[in-house]
């Protein structure tokens, strides 16, 4: 008689008669897992069935909620048998032999249902798929959101079929600048499913007061599709946020807000700009070869030795009529081995647009992905270190390799022509200088520690030599000092501490730009797409939520890319 306890308990007190006309108005209800407390439009109750999760599935309480959906549920007490009426299927739960039959069709009872704590559970995808319902989960605070509008009993018999288009709102007005919530409650009496929805109007927000219609037509499985339903949003006199701050707060980030005005656009020129406390790191020696970037003939283009840690950066463009190929070549004039480890590496396959190789490149050196393996170059040795494959003319590449010796390597970097041997570059001669950088910078690594207090708009600049000087060197060549112009090959790493509660972004003000952030150790695009054009609009790159004691921000200057840049904290209401 196990089972008769357990089932008089669970279903006895069941309210929907058998022949009951259901109501159609939305029900919406709210449980946490393992809480006895629950919401059915804003009321609260209490559960004496929380909902919980078993071997990673979750589970609703059946009773409780098909009183509150409308859901038809008789129970047989003799036969020990469950009988739940859904608009598409019949279905039976035997709790005698633990097996259920859904139209027809026998198959043990769980996991689609289960007893738990002498109560007659559900699984919730599947209760959810059979209402029609949707199913919202936050996994952080362990609550369910269900919204269902239960059709009358009729509607079992009376089934067009098309589907039924339908959404309601999150609330009867909305100010200007304030999100629309849009749900969407359409179903398909056939059971087929919906699968393409299109609207029409349903704008995520509305900047003047006024009423909008927004439309909405859903189509089947079976390409059947519903009437046009609509709704009108009303939008009151009242501002909650204007376009500006509703994109700050809003928008997606890795896209850009474009300026509505030339104050708007000068507001964030002239931002506060943050002092920079700066230590630079002198621990890895930078090889730069961008010079000739264009490059108009074979030849040799930088050399220089590395012995340790050493950063390998290159960019150059193809700007003959013929194939070439770009490689570093090590050579060790040393008496003993010298093995080259790779430690980050960094690279893009030929391309003819500039900013691509410059982000591209740089967003695999940041993600720190090697793949490289160790290169070990013999006693008198010359070997390809890498080599990357033709490109044609007016195609570029962009290489960026840190990497550690186990002695003195000589690294060239080489134009050669496809088919040469790696002997044959002793025969190049050096190519002459043009005006971007060429040569060797003892700092490779920048630390910022940035105190980013306030409450104002206030930015921080990058690469425009007077807050942020260019690192200096020596180029063997020329045989003289020079300046690393945008500081290429160079890696930043802030720190922001106190930030509030902002949206950081990024303005360019040099020229185009396209590269990525590392921030908190997530790779962020700036932009998603596309390129972001000089004093055009704010990038939107993270959100803080005020309380972050700092927030780390790693980045490095993309070939392709103009300088300076600012980045941008909008403070956040």
């Amino acid at each position: 008689m196990k089972f008769l306890y357990i089932v008089v308990i669970g279903f006895m007190v069941f309210s929907v008669p058998v022949h009951a006309k259901l109501s159609t108005s939305t029900v919406h209800v709210v449980l946490t897992i393992d809480e006895t407390s629950v919401y059915v439009n804003g009321e609260a109750f209490d559960l004496d069935a929380p909902a919980v999760i078993v071997e990673g599935k979750t589970y609703v309480p059946l009773k409780f909620l098909s009183e509150r959906f409308g859901v038809r549920v008789a129970f047989d007490a003799v036969a020990q048998l469950a009988t739940i009426r859904f608009l598409s299927s019949d279905v039976s739960v035997s709790l005698s032999d633990q097996t259920m039959t859904i139209n027809g069709f026998s198959s043990p009872m769980a996991p689609t249902f289960r007893i738990i704590n002498n109560r007659l559970m559900a699984q919730l995808t599947w209760f959810g798929t059979q209402l029609g319902a949707k199913i919202a989960y936050d996994a952080f605070l362990r609550r369910i959101e269900m919204v269902v509008t239960p059709l009358p009993v009729d509607a079992r018999v009376n089934a067009q079929a098309k589907p039924v288009a339908k959404f309601t709102l999150g609330k009867p007005t909305y100010r200007i600048g304030e999100r629309i919530k849009y749900i969407d409650l359409s179903y398909d009496p056939d059971g087929d499913g919906i699968a393409s929805t299109a609207w029409k109007n349903n704008q995520s927000v509305f900047f003047a007061p006024g009423s909008y219609a927004v439309t909405l037509q859903v189509t089947d499985s079976k390409g059947n599709m519903s009437d046009v339903y609509r709704r009108t949003v009303v939008v009151t006199e009242e501002t909650f946020r204007t376009p500006l701050e509703y994109a700050m707060h809003e928008a997606r980030l890795q896209t850009t807000y474009k300026f509505a005005s030339k104050a708007e656009r000068e507001s964030f020129v002239q931002a506060k700009k943050l002092p920079v406390a700066v230590t630079q790191r002198t621990d890895r020696k930078l090889l730069v070869s961008d010079s000739p970037e264009n490059v108009t003939e074979y030849g040799l283009l930088y050399r220089d030795v590395v012995n340790g840690r050493g950063r390998l950066y290159a960019n150059h463009i193809n700007e003959t009529d013929a194939r070439l190929q770009l490689a570093i070549v090590a050579t060790n004039e040393g008496d003993a081995p010298v093995t080259i480890q790779t430690t980050r590496q960094g690279e893009v396959w030929p391309s003819v647009y500039a900013n691509l190789i410059g982000h591209q490149a740089t967003v695999d050196f940041l993600l720190d992905d090697v793949h490289k393996d160790n290169v070990v170059v013999g006693v008198g040795q010359s070997v390809a270190y890498a080599i990357m494959p033709d490109f044609l003319p007016g195609q570029g590449v962009n290489l960026m390799y840190d990497v550690e010796t186990t002695g003195q390597v000589t690294f060239s970097f080489v134009a050669m022509l496809p088919g040469d041997a790696i002997d044959d570059i002793g025969t190049y001669r050096p190519l002459p200088f043009d005006r971007h950088v060429r040569g060797s910078f003892m700092v490779s690594h920048i630390d910022w520690d940035i105190d980013a207090s306030g409450t104002e708009l206030r930015a921080i600049t990058i690469g425009d030599n007077k807050r942020d000087v260019f690192v200096t060197g020596y180029d063997p060549f020329r045989q003289m000092d020079v300046v690393n112009f945008g500081n290429y090959g160079v890696v930043y790493t802030m720190r922001l501490r106190n930030t509030g509660k902002v949206a950081i972004g990024v303005l360019a003000r040099g020229g185009p730009f396209k590269g990525p952030f590392l921030i908190n150790g997530e790779i962020v695009l700036a932009p998603r797409s596309g390129i972001v054009t000089p004093f055009d609009g704010l990038t939107l790159l993270a959100r803080t939520e005020g309380d972050e004691p700092y927030v780390d921000i790693v980045f490095s200057p993309p070939a392709g890319s103009a300088f300076p840049i600012d980045l941008v904290l909008f403070p956040l209401k």
